[in-house]
């Protein structure tokens, strides 16, 4: 197998170079790797050039735990504020079990604020039958690659319900997460079942 190390190796001066100066577009190891090629080659590199990469990986983190954290800012313990399953938890739901999944926890919230609640359904549905689909045309999709659909059809599912119809800045009490958990624990029982006994 390819290591990344010989896929890096086969690339141009310039092409390593877009690596060390776009931090926020590959992983860390890619970085470091690009610069220790580039070094072995003698190229010429700024002066400071580590603490550019530093500096960029610092940001990068940052910004990634602020995205992260900025989904609980909204939790509060008020016993005035309504109560929802929390973005992290639709989140973490739509990619272990499916985005279907985690629109019917998420349409539960917009019911519970006498919204229209049938649309998040409607596009789990569209969402979770097109990835099947897309599924049976491949022939095989990876665990990663699901992991990364569901990912993508849960953040368009918040920007077309939970930013427009709850609103990004509502403070709400974050709704415990027994139930969702114990019918998706039951979902996966007969599933592992035929795929270890079928």
């Amino acid at each position: 197998m390819t290591t990344l190390r010989q896929l890096l190796s086969a690339k141009t001066d310039e092409q390593l170079k877009y690596y060390i100066l776009n931090v926020d577009k590959h992983t860390i190891e890619s970085v470091s790797i690009a610069l220790e090629i580039l070094r072995t080659r003698n190229v010429s590199l700024p002066d400071d050039i580590d603490q550019q990469i530093e500096d960029s990986i610092n940001l990068k983190n940052k910004s990634s735990y602020d995205s992260l954290a900025g989904w609980n800012e909204q939790i509060v313990n008020d016993a005035n504020a309504p109560e929802y399953y929390s973005q992290r938890a639709i989140y973490t739901f739509s990619i272990l079990f499916s985005v279907l999944f985690g629109a019917v926890m998420l349409a539960v919230n917009l019911k519970n604020t006498h919204k229209a609640w049938g649309w998040p359904i409607l596009f789990g549905l569209i969402f979770t039958a097109g990835a099947i689909f897309l599924g049976t045309v491949i022939g095989h999709t990876s665990t990663g690659i699901a992991l990364v659909i569901n990912a993508a059809g849960v953040a368009v599912m918040y920007q077309l319900f939970w930013n427009k119809q709850i609103g990004k800045e509502t403070k709400y009490r974050a709704k415990p997460i027994w139930i969702p958990l114990i019918v998706g624990l039951l979902m996966m029982v007969p599933i592992i079942y035929f795929t270890v006994y079928a």
